[in-house]
């Protein structure tokens, strides 16, 4: 009997598992079993998810021939954690002259009360605009009445002026989608660049010519490219540490108006080549004529730089003065309101202006330097495939001095010269020389950054380890050390460390080289360090300070490159000594490991010399980018780190 039953409960556990999820993905209508299911099984770790959305753009023949959009969208909330996915937020963009519109918007709220569907209807009065920035307008909803279980439906209509400005469609979302679909009717004459970005593939894309669907009047009409394209079972997108732009890796449709041929035969190209982009900007107020006012720049160097014979010594002092004499005013900003008269007026400016003022100082002073264009990792990859201005939002300068090149960023006071901010390290940027025309160049660190941590313990009569540490941060770990004592006291700093540490009793700390930017920052700390006694056995953790505590690699699977920016390494060297009436009794076993390729490695390794213990643990990175194939070893490397410094212990045993 009691077989039979459970041969009964295996045989209806896959209808259960089908009856939650027959969730109705072919249109936004709900339905009861939409309401009734309680799960994702794709992702049972998701709060919300899409059960069906879907995207018409056009073109419309009448009126303002304007870029129209009609979205649609169906969200099942599973729970209070999924309640954020009922608050949307739409961006506007607008210029001086045009703007986007957004209108008809339908929304409601389904919930599932004595087996019959109630609707919430979202109020117009709950429909917020306000001003985001100067080009951009918020447009911002809650639906009502959310519980779990809830499902949410709407759909608008956007317009938008800017047909250059096809904005194509995101299939891949936060959360997770059942069912995605997107068509687009391009008029013949609007020649688009179209590329399908990210890791997931289309289950579906249908191309065809829909005749006669744009039409100005006076006879003049065009023929359409119409285009499907849909995405099923799409998983959420998962933000996870060393990534750079969102944009770069999530799946989506993206257009570029290329051409738009005229009814007359003429044709307007958008897309240029860097040829005629360089002639642009060479001509261009807030770049071209901005990086030619060399004169204007000739009196902001004191006399005991400008009389320096020429060399690396005299662009590293030019570098300290211009960086310690202006201040950054946190915005970027380089194609517009660049203006050097003005920041050599008030000492404070945005990127353009502080770095076209770097690179003016140097070429005045007889230095070969340039501008370069970056996006910033948080900005996205700019596109290599045609020139794209828009892509890029950052400016920095390269300097030349006897066929060795340094990358320069005037922005920060904490950055030694040729260092430039975290944020730029974004693979590559556009070299512009006027003359001989741009390139790409690579934007990568020469150096390797590094933690190097020494330690000496003393095991004392009380059982306690009496220490002494030397922790020494070079490259971007010294940048950042420097960076929180730019913004609090040393005094306050020194306070934080004696703070931080369990199970330690810090008596001294002193930090070095808090302005000599080249060398290495140092903490010197003396402290007291406490064991552990469990039957006679004293159990030491050797690691006073720890590099990984958790593992920051979480998911199951990463569809996109892990990049940490800059090369690193970690070096962790302990000496442990006991007094002469005691004795090591367990020592763990020496233990080295390697990634793939041999691109990084991992060693701990225990040397006894009489009553001194010698630990030395060591972590290396050899390249600062580790493309999709690596994760898992990746994954599995940094869970040997983090069981390897927070679980490793040695133990003392008193002989006598």
């Amino acid at each position: 009997m009691l077989r039979a039953i459970i041969i009964s409960l295996l045989l209806l556990l896959p209808l259960l598992c089908i009856s939650q999820e027959n969730y109705n993905f072919k249109s936004s209508v709900v339905s009861k079993a939409d309401l009734e299911g309680t799960r994702y099984l794709r992702d049972t770790t998701a709060n919300a998810f899409y059960i069906y959305e879907k995207g018409y753009s056009r073109i419309e023949s009448e009126g303002n021939y304007g870029l129209l959009t009609d979205y649609s969208g169906k969200i099942k909330i599973l729970n209070k954690e999924g309640f954020d996915q009922s608050t949307f937020e739409i961006l506007l963009y607008r210029n001086k002259n045009r703007k986007e519109v957004f209108r008809n918007l339908i929304a409601f709220t389904h919930n599932l009360e004595n087996g019959k569907i109630v609707k919430t209807q979202l109020e117009e009065d709950k429909i917020y605009r306000e001003k985001y920035d100067e080009n951009y307008t918020l447009v911002k909803f809650t639906f009502p009445n959310i519980r779990p279980g809830s499902v949410i439906t709407y759909s608008y209509q956007t317009e938008s002026p800017f047909r250059f400005n096809f904005r194509g469609w995101d299939f891949q979302d936060d959360i997770p989608k059942i069912y995605s679909e997107y068509i687009a009717d391009l008029p013949g004459n609007y020649v688009y660049n179209i590329r399908l970005v990210g890791a997931q593939k289309l289950d579906t894309e249908e191309n065809s010519i829909k005749k006669d669907c744009f039409d100005i009047g006076y006879g003049r009409i065009a023929d359409c490219a119409h285009s499907k394209y849909v995405m099923k079972n799409i998983p959420a997108f998962k933000k996870e540490k060393f990534m750079t732009a969102k944009k770069n890796y999530f799946s989506r449709i993206e257009y570029e108006l290329k051409e738009f041929k005229n009814f007359d035969g003429t044709k307007t190209k958008y897309t240029s080549t860097w040829k005629s982009v360089d002639k642009e900007l060479k001509t261009k107020r807030t770049i071209g004529q901005q990086l030619k006012k060399l004169n204007a720049t000739k009196n902001v160097l004191p006399d005991s730089i400008k009389n320096m014979p020429y060399g690396l010594d005299k662009a590293k002092s030019i570098y300290k003065y211009i960086t310690t004499q202006y201040n950054w005013n946190d915005e970027y900003k380089i194609f517009t309101d660049v203006d050097i008269k003005e920041v050599m007026d008030t000492k404070v400016g945005n990127v353009g202006e502080i770095n076209v003022l770097l690179h003016n100082v140097y070429k005045q002073q007889g230095f070969s330097a340039a501008p370069v264009l970056l996006s910033t990792r948080n900005n996205g990859y700019a596109t290599k495939l045609h020139p794209i201005l828009s892509d890029f939002n950052y400016l920095i300068v390269q300097l030349e001095i006897d066929k060795q090149n340094y990358l320069l960023d005037a922005t920060e006071k904490t950055l030694p010269f040729d260092q430039i901010p975290f944020r730029c390290l974004n693979q590559y940027g556009r070299l512009l020389d006027f003359k001989n025309g741009s390139s790409w160049i690579d934007v990568k660190p020469k150096k390797r950054s590094s933690y190097y941590y020494r330690e000496k313990l003393t095991l004392t009569e009380d059982l306690s380890l009496k220490g002494i540490g030397k922790y020494t941060y070079v490259g971007y770990h010294a940048n950042a050390k420097r960076k929180t004592l730019d913004r609090i006291s040393e005094e306050k700093y020194i306070q934080n460390i004696l703070n931080t540490e369990e199970n330690l009793s810090v008596v001294k700390a002193t930090v070095q080289n808090l302005k000599e930017l080249e060398k290495p920052f140092i903490e010197e700390v003396h402290f007291i360090k406490s064991t552990e006694n469990i039957e006679d056995i004293i159990y030491v953790k050797p690691f006073t300070k720890i590099f990984f505590k958790e593992n920051p690699f979480k998911l199951s699977e990463r569809t996109y490159p892990v990049d940490f920016g800059y090369k690193d390494s970690f070096t962790y060297i302990t000496y442990i000594e006991i007094p002469d009436n005691y004795e090591f009794q367990d020592i763990p076993k020496n233990l080295n490991y390697a990634l793939p390729g041999k691109s990084g490695k991992l060693s701990l390794d225990f040397n006894l010399q009489g009553n001194q213990l010698l630990i030395n643990h060591t972590i290396t990175f050899l390249s600062s980018y580790y493309p999709v194939d690596y994760y898992s070893a990746l994954k599995e490397f940094f869970n040997l780190i983090v069981d390897m410094e927070n679980n490793t212990l040695i133990a003392i045993k008193k002989t006598s």
